[in-house]
């Protein structure tokens, strides 16, 4: 956590010919927000985009799944990020719905400097914002978490496959 804006940046210095996209979480992004004073400064073309649910969500995540949801400050709040984006004098937008996804992305790609797209999103949803599929800690690859049902050694068994 914390990598992605820093490293989008080195990859964009590396390669200005190319474009770079960091797809970050919101508690990933906060922990080099800073670093948008140097993309601003340097005029680092980086386009941003940020997942935002208001939780440190891989945290979160495994704190639902195996510690019964106790929380250890894994709330976060809901950050502004296009507006904070602004006050660094960087193009920013925010987006809260599905169909708002491609629209956004057209007009970031757009756009010539750096960019930050903040996309909300519940984390009370069906997944509660959760990524799968996922490896518990202390588990081998076998026992990867493929949705609220599976993991892959069962998925593997259901369909006749031996691992």
């Amino acid at each position: 956590m914390g990598f992605g804006l820093p490293a989008a940046m080195g990859a964009q210095v590396a390669y200005p010919d190319r474009q770079v996209i960091n797809i970050d979480g919101d508690g990933s992004f906060l922990m080099n927000i800073q670093e948008l004073q140097t993309l601003k400064i340097e005029n680092i073309p980086v386009k941003n985009i940020v997942l935002n649910n208001a939780h440190l969500g891989m945290v979160a995540q495994w704190e639902d799944r195996f510690y019964k949801s106790l929380r250890g400050h894994t709330f976060i709040g809901d950050a502004d990020f296009a507006a904070i984006a602004d006050a660094f004098g960087i193009k920013g937008e925010t987006i809260r719905k599905p169909e708002e996804v491609v629209p956004a992305l057209k007009r970031m790609f757009k756009h010539k400097g750096p960019y930050v797209l903040d996309v909300k999103y519940p984390y009370n949803d069906k997944s509660h914002g959760h990524v799968i599929p996922m490896i518990p800690g202390g588990h081998s690859y076998l026992d990867t978490i493929l949705d609220q049902k599976y993991n892959l050694r069962e998925y593997w068994k259901e369909k006749g496959i031996e691992p």
